[in-house]
């Protein structure tokens, strides 16, 4: 599960690089979720209001991000 310890900065840069991974993902193209708020960077800004996000494969775990924060497990956009 995600922990209170991550805090990526939600900067226009942070956003860009989560883009070039949340872009690639199933599960954000099958769910819309750039459709919903927060539509990007979900690992500090909070899992989507999408309506029944269904996971499908994640790309969390291979975003520039995702190491530089030491952050543990994916599927961010739908798990507090």
């Amino acid at each position: 599960m995600k922990t209170s310890t991550i805090a990526v900065a939600d900067t226009p840069e942070n956003r860009q690089i989560c883009m070039k991974y949340c872009g690639a993902c199933t599960s954000y193209r099958k769910n819309n979720l750039g459709q919903s708020q927060p539509d990007s960077l979900f690992c500090t800004r909070g899992v989507s209001h999408a309506p029944q996000v269904r996971e499908d494969r994640c790309f969390c775990p291979a975003c520039e991000l995702f190491d530089k924060y030491n952050m543990v497990i994916g599927h961010f956009c739908d798990r507090s």
